[in-house]
């Protein structure tokens, strides 16, 4: 066991994994019919590229990835397209499961912008629950030096076992996915890291590893306690580096994945198969046969808990209480049971009321400060509380709100029973819109100093034709060619500047909104930079090709 290190906080909920952990895994039954949603990912929506009536197959592309951040979606099941609208397609099963797969891929001789294509054209997307695109998160290694890939597998909160069983059944696998993503980022070693909770996994790992493997694997046990799956905190536990404020693990060299990911890596780069189903933990006292299966994506979820022994229309209906997507500390209830499996789904919990009952009713903080001791970032949940009920935004940036990963650990040990994380989420969402409007006026300053340049840019174009026809009617034809020339070059100068600041302009907004908000519409920045860059490159030439034509009253 190799635990040298921790992080502050932390509780010990119950684990509640011996439901759903003690089945092998399996596939679920084909469903007749998907309806898969178009953002299944971090960013915008992919767009469709599908109609009504088509024949689609399994892996087929429906949608295709829409701006800087999206991802490609697929057909989960062979069949018709029945329905495309501007939040899913609906495709209905024909019954056979036919595949449409991607070349396979020797990922041992391939360039690395070989492996990136393919995960761009697989669809992959972080299976742990954020759900950031793989292909770009895997572009890191173009801005940042890594010497680390972990393996995330503590995968700490309770009920959930996918990552357990994933390792138990596809060890060998796993790990050859991280030797993939370890050579695109060109990392030096591997670290997995794994709660004590997991024996049989453990067992499994340890099996699977060999000296052969070109880069060296470390396994490293570390004690069940949650919340030690979050980036940072399982960061801190094994090499002891903390992840800065406002930072990303990329930024201390570090990348991570979950077990989950890498696999459906080695699926899409040696086998060609894209994104389509994944593991899910389907468990809570509701469930006749809880376990984890291969469930494709769009299935509704009424179809997966029927076919895990629940009678909607029954005698266990009344058992049903809630059915939560997630784990009990960070998921969120379905309101509908028609909500589909999606990539971002690892565990659906259908709990009873005696299982999961509602939260008591809140009262007043009497600041007792075991908030402040549970918190795995170090943050001071009491003051952000107070600070997001009275909207005071500026002090809740100064307190460090977006450090908060939002475990509810907090919430867990408040005897008030305030729902600290909910009011940290209500913050959150509030500064991202001013953030978003801040970003919209800024938008729209800089295309106004981007027409602003633009017109300087063209009246000063004009001016040099104007002085110049005006010298040229002055003066003798030789003394005019040559002042019109030198005109020429100076309003060309002025052109290749304003030029330039335009591109330099663009690209500070366009990267300052898409780090504020990954989210925001980024299209018209892109378009501005583009057409800046032209404009560059067009005053660039011209300026250049002037300079051939008078080397000789040039300054160098």
């Amino acid at each position: 066991m190799s635990s040298a290190f921790d992080f502050p906080g932390g509780i010990y909920p119950p684990q509640r994994k011996q439901r759903s952990n003690q089945a092998a895994l399996i596939e679920a039954p084909l469903p007749s019919r998907v309806a898969l949603p178009l953002l299944q990912h971090s960013g915008k929506p992919a767009t469709p590229c599908v109609t009504s009536g088509d024949l689609v197959k399994v892996g087929s592309v429906i949608a295709k990835r829409e701006g800087l951040i999206s991802c490609d979606l697929h057909a989960s099941i062979s069949g018709t397209v029945m329905e495309v609208t501007a939040t899913q397609v609906v495709i209905e099963s024909d019954g056979k499961d036919t595949w449409q797969r991607l070349p396979a891929m020797d990922w041992h001789s391939v360039e690395p912008y070989q492996l990136l294509s393919r995960l761009n054209e697989s669809g992959i997307v972080g299976l742990g629950g954020a759900g950031f695109p793989t292909h770009i998160k895997a572009r890191v290694m173009e801005q940042h030096a890594i010497h680390t890939l972990v393996i995330n597998a503590a995968e700490c909160e309770p009920y959930i076992t996918a990552d357990d069983l994933t390792l138990r059944s596809y060890p060998a696998e796993v790990l050859e996915g991280a030797q993939i993503m370890a050579k695109l980022c060109a990392a030096e070693r591997i670290i997995i890291g794994i709660e004590d909770n997991k024996p049989d996994a453990i067992e499994a790992l340890q099996n699977a590893l060999t000296p052969s493997l070109p880069i060296p694997i470390e396994l490293s046990i570390i004690a069940t306690r949650y919340p030690s799956g979050g980036e940072r905190q399982l960061i801190k536990k094994l090499l002891n580096v903390n992840v800065p404020s406002d930072g990303l693990p990329a930024d201390v060299g570090v990348l991570c994945h979950n077990p989950g990911t890498l696999l459906a890596i080695l699926h899409a780069v040696r086998d060609g198969q894209p994104l389509v189903s994944r593991v899910v933990t389907l468990t809570g006292e509701a469930i006749e046969h809880p376990g984890n299966r291969w469930i494709r994506l769009g299935t509704s979820v009424r179809e997966v808990l029927e076919q895990a022994g629940i009678n909607l229309s029954g005698p266990n209906q009344s058992k049903l209480h809630q059915v939560i997507q997630g784990g009990p500390m960070m998921g969120t209830p379905l309101l509908t049971l028609d909500s589909p499996v999606t990539k971002l789904t690892n565990c659906l919990i259908a709990a009873t009321l005696e299982e999961l009952p509602p939260a008591p009713t809140e009262v007043p903080c009497i600041r007792c400060g075991e908030c402040e001791s549970v918190c795995p970032v170090a943050l001071l949940p009491q003051q952000l509380h107070w600070y997001a009920r009275a909207k005071d935004d500026d002090k809740l940036e100064r307190y460090h709100l977006f450090d908060c990963i939002e475990c509810g650990a907090c919430s867990y040990v408040c005897p008030s029973h305030i729902p600290l994380v909910a009011d940290y989420r209500e913050a959150k969402s509030r500064i991202r819109i001013q953030r978003i409007e801040t970003a919209k006026a800024e938008h729209a300053r800089h295309r106004f100093e981007f027409r602003q340049a633009r017109l300087a840019r063209e009246e000063a174009e004009k001016k040099a034709r104007r002085e110049a026809r005006q010298a040229q009617n002055r003066r003798s034809p030789t003394q005019a060619s040559s002042s019109s020339e030198a005109i020429d070059l100076r309003g060309l100068r002025i052109a290749h500047a304003a030029a330039k600041a335009s591109v330099k302009k663009a690209e500070k907004t366009l990267a300052r909104v898409a780090q504020q908000d990954p989210n925001q519409s980024l299209d018209d920045l892109e378009m501005q930079l583009a057409t800046a860059q032209e404009n560059l490159r067009a005053a660039e030439l011209q300026l250049a090709q002037a300079r051939e034509q008078q080397p000789s009253k040039e300054s160098p």
